[in-house]
């Protein structure tokens, strides 16, 4: 083979090289460069916090306050690209039976959680989070606990269910007409999706034991009233 032959072979090849990177630029890059969500819950500010809401009294057509504790999820960008578009979906919800066993709750309709402090237009929470940059992270609502002596003023009430007993009621886009998103006191895990439009679905459990018992003091209640933590999914 002549020289000229061998340039003409190195260049088609150069050629072929550099059109196969160019096409495939993209997938090259996601190999080393891309979004690593996580999240956890503490009981402990920022994360969980006991705080004071105000809501409008039906039977006395008058703002009236109740005491609350908020649990939040922070959720943290630990790879080296930003994610982008991301939402917390909550998916499946299990109740720990009597034999020990953690069972599907049947009726549990699975939908979005909420962005924390969000400032879009009220009746309209924010969902899908714009973006979270490498090394920052962000609070999404994952439940709340008023004080049991208005829960049925806010619309927070399961038939059967002593007065004096708390109620988790999860934060989800939206409120179901089932109550599905009010869970009583039990051992629970719920499974939540972390997922952004550039990277893959990652599953976390959030393992929760409601003891049914209000306590106002907030170490009280983080100790002895409900116990939250987060463990990887399958």
């Amino acid at each position: 083979m002549s020289v000229d032959d061998t340039a003409k072979w190195a260049g088609a090849i150069a050629t072929f090289i550099a059109v196969i990177v160019a096409l495939l630029k993209e997938e090259i890059i996601r190999l080393w460069r891309k979004p690593d969500l996580v999240a956890r819950v503490k009981l402990c500010a920022p994360d969980c916090h006991k705080t004071r809401v105000t809501f409008l009294n039906h039977i006395t057509r008058q703002p009236d306050v109740v005491d609350c504790y908020y649990f939040r999820l922070w959720v943290e960008n630990k790879g080296n690209l930003r994610a982008e578009k991301v939402q917390v979906f909550a998916s499946k919800l299990l109740k720990k039976h009597t034999d020990g066993v953690y069972r599907e709750e049947q009726h549990f309709l699975p939908m979005n959680l909420k962005w924390s402090h969000s400032q879009i237009p009220i009746g309209r929470p924010e969902i899908f989070a714009d973006g979270i940059s490498p090394e920052m992270g962000k609070h999404c609502d994952l439940g709340h606990i008023n004080h049991p002596s208005k829960r049925s003023l806010l619309g927070e009430d399961l038939p059967g269910l002593q007065q004096t007993n708390t109620i988790l009621a999860l934060d989800l886009e939206v409120s179901p007409n089932t109550l599905s998103h009010l869970i009583p006191p039990g051992e629970y895990r719920l499974e939540v999706k972390l997922a952004a439009t550039n990277s893959k679905p990652i599953i976390k459990i959030i393992e929760m034991d409601i003891k049914g018992s209000w306590y106002d003091d907030e170490s009280e209640m983080f100790s002895k009233g409900i116990n939250m933590n987060e463990t990887s999914g399958g």
